[in-house]
């Protein structure tokens, strides 16, 4: 009876030497870079949602109030003018448009004074101004100065976006800059367009 005689090789690890341990250690801490960044740019897209969210239901919640002021005095001044009876169609459309202007005017008034308030102004302006808006393409938002200041370091931050003073511009405006072009987020251009619509209805 025959024994095989079995050989064994030795196993060998190769160490590592300073340098492919350096180039390991650098490919672990660049991977660990990026994944922190992209989680940092996921984090602050999703905060700056929160924001953009939370100022537009601000701002929908004070147009709101102003749209229920100006319907309760456009349906006041309508009920007078449908009252006038005996009077001829030209004279009514001249008063229905003059008093669809003065309705415009009050209401204008009332929400400049509902905006008074230094923070629901600023507040206000920056929501029309980053509304819908894809804040990467955004250059800078211009806002008055005193709205400006009335906004805290944390929701400047949030929003992404760069903000110059321009003294220019009344309270409650703003202005949202693009490449090609700018969005008139000015409370004072919301108005005039409102004051169309409803004179083109009134007309």
């Amino acid at each position: 009876m025959s024994t095989e005689q079995q050989t064994f090789s030795r196993l060998v690890y190769t160490a590592l030497g300073a340098t492919d341990e350096e180039q390991l250690n650098a490919q672990v801490e660049a991977r660990g870079h990026a994944a922190g960044y992209a989680a940092g740019l996921r984090a602050a897209a999703a905060d700056t949602e929160l924001l953009r969210r939370t100022l537009r239901e601000q701002h929908e919640d004070e147009v709101r109030r102003g749209q229920e002021r100006v319907n309760r005095t456009v349906a006041a001044l309508n009920a007078a003018v449908f009252s006038l009876e005996g009077r001829t169609v030209a004279l009514i459309t001249d008063m229905q448009d003059t008093l669809a202007a003065a309705a415009i005017e009050l209401a204008e008034a009332l929400l400049r004074r509902e905006l008074a308030d230094d923070e629901a102004s600023a507040r206000a302006a920056l929501a029309r101004a980053l509304e819908g808006v894809d804040t990467d393409l955004v250059q800078r938002v211009r806002m008055h100065p005193v709205d400006l200041a009335a906004l805290d370091e944390e929701t400047l931050r949030r929003a992404r976006v760069d903000f110059v003073g321009d003294a220019g511009l009344q309270r409650g405006d703003a202005v949202t800059e693009f490449p090609n072009g700018y969005l008139d987020a000015s409370l004072s251009g919301a108005i005039e367009r409102a004051r169309r619509a409803l004179l083109e209805d009134a007309g």
